[in-house]
């Protein structure tokens, strides 16, 4: 070749670098999510809601599922619109909770579309956001929860009463309430929650519900008091005192839920003036607390262990 001016040397260098540099910065920044779909990770480390918030309208579920979770970890009450939009209009049961979850995160901005939400007429949706509210744990959602309750849905109930439970504390007065409520699934998703709360203010009301005419209400009392614990056995014995038919059986039952050994004095010294009924009940509650103070004995005498261990008191264990 002959000579070139020095002009055209450097423009013919540049030339051959221009593709080079091409390609290195394609491969700086190549990323497969970018060619194969919507890069997720990327508009979450921009933090770019209104991005992720369009990928909740992708035709893949996945995608969408990826953006619900981004959205929930960034935060922003910008997200609720789109997140709830997702909750009631998605499919997929997967994204759905996803977009819940996302809500329950981003917190009390999504207290108020949540609380709409349980009034939604898929039941999916209704759990989904009531549990968000249990997340939340905002007290405003107490009041909507109960009402919840009654819904026809009975999964839906258990879900209500599960997050009422979370909310904790600062529903109880709202749920010894309930626990008079005309509707007896509130009266029963009311026992089911403060059995999980545990709180001792609520024993004597749930003492009462042992009279309830409805099977499932007293059931879930007796339930709800044996959770309580020790708390619950001094109102319970006090209670047999003035109770009587059908309600002084189930305060026995209760107590025998107990399995407070405490309890075998004052139910032996009940079986003098008790009619068959409460016979049987003393007896079964007998059982219930017996048994399992028994039942390490009788392993170690079956494993041919009769040996004696003692505390360190010198009492025998």
């Amino acid at each position: 070749m002959g000579f070139l001016p020095p002009v055209f040397r450097y423009r013919r260098l540049l030339y051959l670098m221009v593709p080079i540099v091409v390609e290195l910065a394609f491969f700086e920044n190549f990323n497969p999510a970018g060619l194969l779909g919507p890069d997720v990770k990327k508009l979450k480390n921009r933090w770019d809601v209104a991005g992720l918030a369009r990928l909740l309208d992708n035709k893949d579920p996945q995608v969408q599922y990826e953006a619900a979770e981004a959205l929930g970890n960034i935060g922003d009450e910008k997200a609720v619109g789109p997140l709830i939009t997702a909750l009631k209009r998605d499919e997929f049961s997967g994204v759905r909770w996803k977009a819940a979850e996302a809500l329950s995160k981003i917190g009390n901005p999504a207290v108020g579309p949540l609380i709409a939400a349980l009034q939604y007429p898929d039941d999916d949706v209704r759990w989904k956001a009531a549990i968000a509210l249990g997340e939340i744990g905002n007290p405003d959602a107490v009041a909507p929860l109960i009402v919840l309750l009654s819904d026809a849905d009975r999964f839906v109930r258990s879900r209500a009463a599960h997050a009422l439970s979370m909310i904790g504390e600062p529903a109880v007065p709202s749920l010894i309430a309930a626990l008079s409520n005309s509707d007896p699934g509130v009266r029963w998703g009311s026992a089911l929650a403060l059995g999980k709360i545990k709180n001792p203010l609520a024993v004597e009301p749930l003492i009462l519900a042992l009279a309830d005419e409805q099977v499932m209400v007293r059931a879930e009392a007796a339930s709800a008091l044996a959770s309580i614990g020790t708390p619950a056995l001094a109102p319970l014995l006090g209670f047999l005192k003035s109770a009587r038919g059908e309600p002084r059986v189930e305060v026995m039952t209760a107590i025998g839920e107990l399995k407070n050994a405490d309890a075998i004095e004052p139910l032996v010294q009940l079986l003098e003036n008790a009619d068959e009924g409460e016979r049987q009940a003393i007896a079964d509650a007998l059982d219930a607390i017996l048994i399992p103070t028994v039942e390490p004995m009788i392993r170690r005498i079956r494993d041919g262990n009769t040996k004696k261990e003692c505390n360190g008191n010198g009492l025998r264990k």
